[in-house]
C-alpha cells in the first residue's frame, strides 16, 4: 500500500477516498461528530503534517501558545500564566473560542499556509486533501489540531500586545485592573470577529484573582 501511495503522490495522481461520518464519545461525556478518512488518506495527512509542522512552529506560532503542539501542553500554559499572576496581574480576561473548527473555507486555509509555504505543487496537494473533508478543519483529520492553531494564529497576530497565554482555543489575558481586563476582553473578541469567530458566552468571563490552577480546564 505505501509504495503505491508514494508513486501516486509523486506523480500527482493521488485522490482521497471516502470519509466515514461517526459519533465518538469524548472524556467530557459529550458526543463529537467526527470524520474519519481512509488509512491511506490518514498516511497522507501525517506526511503533510510532518512537512508543515516544523515550518509553522518556527514561523507562525507564538511562544505563548500551547496545545496541539510538540512539547507544549496545559502545564506549559500554567507556568506562563503563573509568571503574570506572581507579578500582580490578578485580573484576567478568560475567553474560550466557540466552534473553532467551523466556518473556514479551503481557500482560506490554503492561503494561511501560503504565507509560509511557497511550493505550488505542495499547496495543490494540501488543497486536494482538505477538499475531501466535509470542512477543512473537520474533527478526525490528522491535520485538524495543527490547523486550529494556524487559524487562531491569525487572531494571535492581533492580540500579541496583550499579556496573553493561549492553550488550544482558550485565551487568558492578564491585567492589573478590571477595566484593563475588560479592554483585553474586547480586543480579543474583536480579533476573533475578524476571523468570523466569537467567544463561547457560557465559558468566557472576567475573573478577579483567579487561581492559576483553575485556568485552561478541559470542559471548564
Amino acid at each position: 500500500m505505501v509504495p503505491q501511495l508514494a508513486i501516486e503522490l509523486a506523480s500527482g495522481t493521488w485522490q482521497p477516498g471516502p470519509v466515514r461520518d461517526v459519533q465518538l464519545p469524548t472524556y467530557t461525556g459529550k458526543q463529537m461528530h467526527t470524520f474519519i478518512p481512509t488509512v491511506r488518506d490518514r498516511l497522507v495527512h501525517r506526511a503533510l503534517r510532518n512537512v508543515l509542522e516544523p515550518v509553522l512552529e518556527a514561523r507562525a506560532f507564538r511562544d505563548w501558545v500551547s496545545g496541539f503542539r510538540p512539547r507544549r501542553n496545559r502545564i506549559t500554559s500554567l507556568r506562563q500564566a503563573a509568571v503574570y499572576h506572581q507579578a500582580d496581574f490578578r485580573w484576567v480576561a478568560d475567553l474560550d473560542v466557540a466552534s473553532v473548527s467551523d466556518g473556514a473555507t479551503v481557500d482560506e486555509v490554503v492561503d494561511w499556509h501560503a504565507e509560509y509555504i511557497h511550493d505550488g505543487t505542495f499547496l495543490a496537494l494540501l488543497r486536494t486533501a482538505l477538499a475531501a473533508m466535509p470542512s477543512p478543519i473537520a474533527p478526525g483529520s490528522g491535520l485538524a489540531p495543527m490547523l486550529i492553531n494556524l487559524r487562531l494564529s491569525q487572531v494571535d497576530k492581533r492580540v500579541s500586545g496583550l499579556r496573553v497565554v493561549r492553550f488550544a482555543d482558550n485565551y487568558v489575558a492578564f491585567a492589573r485592573t478590571r477595566e484593563e481586563a475588560q479592554e483585553a476582553f474586547y480586543t480579543i473578541s474583536d480579533a476573533l470577529l475578524q476571523l468570523r469567530l466569537r467567544p463561547n458566552e457560557a465559558k468566557s468571563r472576567i475573573r478577579d484573582d483567579a487561581n492559576v490552577e483553575d485556568l485552561f480546564l478541559i470542559g471548564g
